[in-house]
């Protein structure tokens, strides 16, 4: 009994962890070995045993006829002269009740696209189909997909530009008229900007010249009202300019002419009371005279600016045509 157990435990080496590991390695290679080549093998015992079977068939040998030798015509003619008879295809039938015809069976046509018959020779060829595992199925089931897919793809690409040929003359058309009326549109539109540029040239322009003219008329009726009275008020030189327009704005247009300052001997300025005055050298000889005549100084002998200011202003009072 333990001979056969040991026996088993040979056979059966991955049953005990003791065994060595080189017969286990062993083992696992011929297993392997076995489970590779037993398809071929398979394959080569099928093949083997269709061939038997092919070499048991008897083959039919065909039996040579009259059909299948050519005649020779001319030397049957010699013949059939030397003997006195007629040639065999100058043979006249006397009675046609005599000829006798061979019975002919109609059977009905295959049709074109069927399997031809198959002799007793004929051996049914083993189909190669080998089992497929699970990663290798499921390769094939994502190539199939993906093959699907371009397809898919492909076909709506057709039908795509199918559809695009059918309304390519209408849709080239619409877009003509599309791009016509844009070009209506952007011309209107450009029209209205340029219009509009042009009022706007124009009324600034207009600006411009009134702006010119306004100074022009400012700086002629300060000009005139000190060449008259050697004082002028800004207030009325504004209001005859008219527009909204100030005291202030005259003497600042009164400052960019250069009307206001020192020159030749003349000092032209503003007063805080918003009147242009033009100051001369006997004007301050005779403020200074006056000064001394009205006795302004005070117990030190000294005189106020504001003293001195209304001597210069009575001074300067002579009458003249003020502005209107």
């Amino acid at each position: 009994m333990s001979s056969l157990f040991s026996f088993l435990n040979r056979l059966l080496p991955f049953a005990t962890p003791g065994t060595p590991i080189i017969q286990d390695l062993a083992h696992l290679g011929a297993v392997c070995a076995v489970l590779y080549f037993a398809p071929q093998f398979q394959l080569w015992w099928q093949s083997r045993q269709a061939a038997g079977h092919a070499e048991d068939v008897p083959l039919a040998i065909p039996v040579p006829t009259a059909q299948n030798y050519p005649r020779n015509s001319a030397a049957d003619a010699e013949l059939d002269e030397d003997a006195g008879t007629p040639a065999a295809n100058e043979v006249e039938i006397d009675d046609p009740i005599d000829r006798v015809e061979p019975a002919t069976v109609h059977e009905p046509a295959a049709p074109a696209d069927a399997d031809p018959v198959r002799g007793p020779a004929y051996v049914p060829q083993a189909t190669n189909q080998r089992a497929v595992g699970a990663k290798k199925a499921k390769a094939l089931a994502k190539r199939d997909q993906r093959r699907a897919h371009f397809e898919f793809l492909r076909e709506e690409g057709e039908r795509k530009r199918a559809e695009d040929a059918e309304g390519a003359t209408e849709r080239e058309a619409a877009l003509a008229a599309e791009r016509e009326r844009r070009k209506a549109v952007e011309a209107a539109i450009e029209a209205k900007k340029t219009k509009e540029r042009e009022a706007k040239r124009e009324a600034e322009k207009r600006e411009r010249e009134d702006e010119i003219r306004r100074r022009d008329l400012a700086v002629l009726l300060v000009k005139g009202g000190l060449d008259d009275s050697g004082r002028c008020d800004l207030w009325r030189v504004a209001r005859a300019v008219g527009g909204d327009v100030d005291d202030e704005w005259v003497e600042r247009i009164l400052k960019a002419t250069g009307v206001l300052g020192l020159k030749d001997a003349v000092l032209t300025m503003v007063t805080s009371v918003g009147w242009a005055v033009r100051v001369r050298e006997q004007d301050v000889a005779k403020m200074y005279q006056e000064a001394i005549q009205s006795d302004l100084a005070d117990e030190e002998g000294a005189v106020s600016f504001e003293q001195l200011g209304g001597v210069l202003d009575r001074s300067l009072q002579r009458p003249a045509a003020l502005v209107a």
